[in-house]
């Protein structure tokens, strides 16, 4: 009998690690949040402008700065406990491993090669000479992450209803809906509790297994090559 399930994609910010918006800790380490990227979020939130205009008006704070001072701040997130351990229980189960966030390659690439991940897609800063230049790449859309899903997908050759999606907030939503079994790990509303198949409230990451459901490992299943 085939396993059902052939992909676990996770979520970033607050998911994986202990930060919930790098865009957001960025801002407060350099402290210009209040008063100035605390109202962009606002304003979108309540419709007044678009998410590529959120995002540019974002970028725009770090304009001139090099790319080492934000890269910094970055590097010092923390992986979640447990992190590391799921990835590895996962790449011996088999299954491919991604992440799919609405936050900054100056993160998810190094949590990339940390982890070794199959896939990793975010939104990047755009830089020139080793400093931002106020503009940002949008690869991945607040409320479209079924975008990103399917790009996963058309390029490892699965089914959208043999992945598992993990996030936490409502900007997940898009992904849980998109694929085959849904985790709201640690939830930051009941929206997100709501869309889920599936509820994870823990500490340690590693107890997310109790709630995937990948059934028994095969015959031989689980070498690492």
């Amino acid at each position: 009998m085939p396993r059902p399930y052939l992909a676990v994609l996770f979520d970033l910010d607050g998911t994986l690690t202990t930060v919930a918006s790098l865009w957001r800790h960025l801002h407060e380490s350099l402290e210009q949040w209040h008063g100035n990227a605390d109202d962009y979020q606002e304003r979108f939130l309540q419709g007044a402008i678009d998410y590529n205009t959120f995002c540019l008006l974002d970028a725009r704070h770090w304009k001139g700065k090099r790319v080492g001072e934000l890269k910094k701040i970055a590097d010092a997130v923390e992986l979640r406990p447990g992190v590391r351990e799921i990835r590895e229980f996962l790449r011996k189960r088999g299954l491919k491993v991604g992440v799919i966030s609405t936050g900054l390659t100056l993160l998810a690439e190094r949590v990339h090669r940390d982890l070794d991940l199959d896939f990793t897609i975010a939104n990047r800063l755009v830089t020139r000479g080793g400093c931002f230049t106020g503009e940002v790449k949008v690869n991945v859309e607040h409320g479209r992450k079924e975008e990103a899903v399917e790009l996963f997908c058309n390029q490892f050759g699965i089914p959208q209803d043999r992945v598992v999606g993990v996030g936490d907030s409502q900007g997940d939503v898009s992904m849980f809906r998109a694929v085959g079994f849904s985790v709201a790990l640690n939830p930051l509303d009941e929206e997100v509790v709501r869309a889920a198949n599936a509820v994870c409230r823990c500490t340690d990451v590693m107890d997310l297994v109790l709630h995937l459901p990948l059934g028994p490992p095969a015959p031989g299943e689980g070498a690492v090559h």
